[in-house]
């Protein structure tokens, strides 16, 4: 008898754990700043990302959510620029992959995530100098195609489809496409804050 209730225990105990899987499909937009580390100055301007994330819950507590997202950001913002500057605008396409830990269920939850970010970009700025309109290095891509950061975040469902969070972007390599003319860093971090649908 005590053979059958434990045997009995462990599937009852295996069924809710296996109901506790699931998948979760994450449409977000968000908005917030950006800030471009040159290593020895900083500039300030607008980020603006939405994107799609596919989560998995392995059980109630920890997810993964790996996922795809444009981010665009812009040094100027909208301010208009002066004459003769040379702003930054570029887009990513970032593919991130995030763990998620997950304090609470349905509203009034908390989702504390982190995870790498693998960025291409797809829309790239080039090097301009009206100074120097003949400069060799004019027209070159001011951003290597590839970079890799990471990403922080945390959100809260406001109910059972809808949340709010904040996203970050740490970079962790230099961005910057010396082209072999130029010396330097070039990391650009965000904070965005989000607004997300999940079904």
């Amino acid at each position: 008898m005590k053979n059958i209730c434990l045997v009995l225990m462990l599937v009852v105990s295996l069924g809710v754990h296996a109901q506790v899987k699931k998948w979760e499909h994450n449409v977000y937009v968000g908005a917030g700043l950006m800030i471009d580390d040159h290593g020895y100055r900083t500039k300030k301007g607008l980020a603006f990302n939405a994107g799609y994330g596919l989560n998995y819950y392995f059980n109630e507590q920890w997810s993964l959510m790996p996922g795809v997202a444009v981010r665009q950001v812009s040094e100027n913002g909208f301010a208009d620029s002066a004459d003769g500057a040379d702003d930054d605008v570029f887009t990513f396409l970032d593919v991130p992959v995030v763990a998620q830990y997950h304090v609470g269920s349905g509203k009034g939850a908390w989702t504390l995530g982190l995870g790498p970010v693998f960025s291409f970009c797809v829309g790239n700025d080039t090097y301009y100098v009206d100074a120097a309109p003949g400069a060799k290095y004019n027209d070159l891509d001011k951003c290597k195609t590839f970079s890799f950061g990471l990403q922080p975040n945390v959100s809260y469902r406001l109910g059972k489809h809808f949340g709010l969070g904040l996203d970050g972007y740490i970079s962790l390599s230099n961005m910057k496409n010396n082209h072999g003319l130029f010396s330097g860093s070039k990391h650009i971090h965000c904070i965005v804050a989000k607004a997300v649908v999940m079904f």
